[in-house]
């Protein structure tokens, strides 16, 4: 009995140390006229005591202050008409140094130097922040090393770098808020485990940014003319919570992780690729948003015929190995295709010209192909813009490039052995630029070609307009179409420079020919589906099918389309006949580095090259996938055929 007493006792004391410290807690008013306890809102803070609550009623305040007491902060009537102006621009308009404060209510502005907040939270935990106007400061609401904090209802706008940014905080909920008109809606760096729900952001130039931070869940977020950027060196960096809730122009944001196999449904705003393998992303269009398609530690990933312009960075990919992207409009972007520690990847066929500052940007990046892209007319008053950049990156092969009307052609910075060869230079400030940078400049091999009517074999560069202006004294050798000088780069020599733009050394017969595989043997037959890209405009009413020796390997239905064409052939007319060849129903014309998809059911054993994708002397083809007469599939199987004209 007498242990339940005292129980009972320390109880009813704890209660009545609740009771007396509410009935003590005391509410403070501030007004600018003077009609209340206090004219500034720091002398309220000063004479409060913890738990208190001040009233700050309509006017402009003008201070910066200090909040190193758990206290409630709030205007009489609300943000419109009570506003605290930054006193110096050059610190915070309100710091929290303690836990437990909620502000809310106030046009918060003027603190406009860097790293200057509106409100800025050190240190600080389980505070509400809400309901605040938070505009024309260095950036709208900060929290550094701050935790389990709400962040709520607030109007950030105007800002000159984020409207809410986080710094090593954690846990905390930022929700309902509107963000624009700044460089970041949301930004966390080193910041983990937050919920990210229902904001609005519009003009910035990433919705939400995420740097180094882990397991952030984003809900329901809808962005104009921004998106999600994510950036880090860890793959934890780039795991969080992303469904397709959050819109970036009206169109779900597809984030996708640890998946392998699939395609991006049609319609998306903007793609993230998280872990990844064998995922494509086909015929997107990408527009307006901080990073069109972004993949990190992924592989074998597809990514082909998207429109990604106006954006931010178009493509980026970041650590990110044995990929493919190929056949992209990339334009009108601050970067157009941006690797980063991404090896042995495939880019081809993309246009990337019109107002990039880089075109093509590599960095610590190796092996890679860069091939048969447009990287020109980038190029604006205010910037050096580049057709293709690369640093401290080496071995890649870069062929077959058109890097016209751009402040540079080509630059590289620390970056060797990379094989450059059969790219056109013209019309730019400066066609290539090195700096501690060893390369070779022409083929490793001889090639065979033509030129004037006439048939060579050699080692072939570069195309340099400003060749004859830089060596009036040059002169061809033996008509072959190089020239006698070498041309000089820092280092470096293209000692084997074209006379005309690498183009008029190939030119073909008006046919796309995959020729024989090296080793042809018996394949079963099945249906073919993939791409075929030309290099140059051919005119096709036939399709021929190479057979296996001594079978009748064929074609019974092929065809040929895309946004624009579609074209069968006619009905096979079996073993009669040239019936190697199967004819189209009318004649139609590939255009030159547009892509087209074709469907080719085969019978009996036609020739396979078997490779996902096969370089051609017209183009490119591609397999996206085969099955054969049992219901099997692969994505290797490219069918061994030849279109032309009739």
């Amino acid at each position: 009995m007498d242990k339940k007493y005292e129980i009972w006792i320390i109880c009813a004391a704890i209660l009545l140390l609740c009771f007396v410290g509410n009935a003590s807690a005391k509410t403070w008013y501030v007004d600018d006229d003077g009609g209340a306890n206090f004219t500034r809102i720091q002398d309220a803070i000063t004479a409060a005591r913890e738990g208190d609550t001040i009233v700050v009623r309509d006017g402009t305040y003008t201070e910066n202050i200090n909040v190193n007491k758990s206290l409630t902060i709030q205007s009489e009537n609300g943000s419109d008409l009570t506003i605290v102006q930054a006193a110096s621009s050059g610190h915070h308009v309100f710091e929290v140094t303690v836990d437990y404060v909620n502000i809310s209510g106030f046009t918060v502005e003027g603190a406009t130097d860097h790293w200057t907040a509106g409100i800025y939270l050190y240190s600080a935990g389980y505070s509400n922040i809400s309901n605040n106007n938070c505009s024309n400061n260095y950036e709208g609401i900060s929290l550094y090393e701050s935790n389990h904090n709400i962040i709520s209802n607030n109007n950030c706008s105007l800002n000159y770098y984020n409207s809410i940014c986080l710094w090593f905080s954690n846990n905390n909920s930022i929700s309902n808020n509107s963000c624009s008109t700044s460089h970041s809606g949301i930004f966390l760096g080193y910041s983990n485990n937050n919920s990210i729900l229902n904001n609005n952001f519009s003009n910035n130039d990433d919705g939400i940014e995420l740097s180094r931070s882990n397991n952030n869940k984003l809900t329901g977020n809808t962005m104009l003319e921004g998106g999600i950027g994510i950036r880090g060196d860890s793959l934890s960096h780039y795991m969080h919570e992303i469904d397709e809730s959050n819109t970036v122009n009206g169109k779900p944001v597809c984030y996708w992780k640890d998946v392998n196999g699939g395609r991006i449904p049609d319609g998306a705003g903007q793609v993230i690729l998280v872990n990844c393998k064998n995922v494509v992303v086909e015929n997107q269009n990408l527009n307006k948003v901080s990073v069109g398609i972004e993949v990190a530690f992924s592989s074998y990933i597809t990514i082909k015929n998207n429109n990604c312009s106006n954006n931010d960075d178009a493509i980026e990919l970041w650590y990110s190995n044995n990929n493919s992207i190929t056949s992209n409009n990339c334009s009108n972007n601050w970067y157009g295709i941006c690797l980063r520690y991404s090896n042995d990847n495939i880019i081809k066929n993309n246009d990337c010209s019109s107002n990039n500052y880089f075109s093509i940007d590599l960095g610590y990046s190796n092996n890679n192909i860069i091939k048969n892209n447009n990287c020109s007319n980038n190029w604006y008053v205010f910037y050096n813009r580049v057709g293709i950049y690369i640093s401290n990156s080496n071995n890649n092969s870069i062929s077959n490039n058109n890097c016209s009307n751009n402040y540079a052609g080509l630059a590289l910075y620390e970056s060797n052995n990379n094989k450059i060869h059969l790219n056109n230079f013209i019309n730019n400030t400066d066609n290539v630029h090195s700096s501690d940078s060893t390369n070779i400049w022409s083929s490793t091999e001889e090639i065979t070609y033509t030129y004037n009517g006439g048939t060579y074999t050699n080692y072939l560069g570069n195309y340099w307009d400003d060749y004859q202006e830089r060596y009036p004294d040059a002169e061809g050798i033996d008509g072959c179409g190089i020239w006698d000088t070498p041309y000089s780069i820092d280092s470096d020599n293209d000692s084997f420079s074209l006379m005309e733009p690498w183009e008029n050394y190939f030119l073909t017969e008006n046919i796309f020919d995959t020729g024989a595989p090296a080793k042809p043997y018996p394949s079963i037959s099945g249906t073919h589906n993939g791409t075929i890209t030309p290099n140059q405009t051919i005119t096709v009413s036939k399709l021929y099918t190479y057979p296996c020796e001594g079978t009748g390997g064929h074609t019974e239905y092929a065809k040929i389309y895309n946004d624009s064409l579609s074209v069968e052939t006619l009905p096979w007319e079996g073993y009669k006949g040239d019936w190697h060849n199967i004819s189209f129903n009318q004649s139609f014309t590939l255009v030159k580095n547009k892509t087209y998809n074709y469907t080719i059911a085969t019978g009996s054993y036609p020739q396979i090259h078997h490779t996902p994708e096969l370089p051609t002397a017209n183009g490119w083809i591609n397999c996206t996938k085969f099955t054969d007469a049992n219901g099997k599939s692969y994505y290797d199987w490219i069918p061994a055929i030849r279109l032309e004209a009739g």
